[in-house]
């Protein structure tokens, strides 16, 4: 008798860990299907904002070593460059795309003197833009292309239910860089700036 006591006790703990695990995946499951119809929402709107945090260049072995070594002692290395405080962004809104991106890499040909010309620099509509959703990953891609005075950049934007996103630029002229950040309304972003330059 004690022993029936005792299997029961085990298999009321069971069930009760059964029932919370579930209860869980049904709120995980619930949660991520309102974080994607968010996110489908801000996409579709048209209006909104990459603020980029970090780069990740593309590089040859030797420009890694000559780079690794410009960056010692920075907390960056040649794979990853911290862009955090630089406004570095790509914004979306009223079908124009615009964009001010710091650039790491090798470019091919050169179209300026100006050091400060460096960086991706554009604004204007976009050709062939495109959203993709995967639903099986639960992710949406934002695809499209857009020229700037010298140059044609394709860009590929990976965006996730958390909002954290991830562009891609290649170009004929660079080797191609991948951002990392997160994407907000434009409005977000204002209130951010006028808040620090109170």
């Amino acid at each position: 008798m004690k022993h029936n006591g005792y299997y029961a006790s085990i298999l009321l703990v069971l069930f009760l860990f059964w029932s919370c695990g579930s209860s869980k995946n049904d709120m995980t499951d619930k949660t991520k299907e309102i974080q994607v119809n968010q996110l489908k929402e801000l996409v579709n709107s048209g209006s909104f904002k990459f603020k980029a945090e970090s780069a990740h260049p593309m590089q040859t072995y030797d420009v890694m070593r000559i780079t690794n070594s410009i960056l010692r002692n920075t907390g960056n290395t040649s794979g990853r460059i911290s862009l955090m405080g630089n406004g570095d962004h790509i914004t979306i809104e009223n079908d124009t795309v615009h964009a001010e991106l710091a650039y790491f890499g090798e470019r091919r040909m050169a179209f300026s003197t100006d050091p400060k010309d460096n960086g991706i620099r554009f604004e204007g509509k976009p050709d062939n833009y495109v959203v993709t959703e995967n639903n099986k990953k639960k992710n949406l891609t934002i695809e499209f292309e857009v020229k700037s005075n010298t140059e044609q950049y394709d860009v590929v934007m990976r965006v996730y239910p958390s909002k954290r996103a991830t562009v891609y630029i290649s170009s004929l002229n660079r080797t191609s860089i991948r951002y990392d950040g997160e994407i907000i309304r434009p409005e977000e972003s204002e209130k951010v700036t006028n808040q620090l330059s109170q």
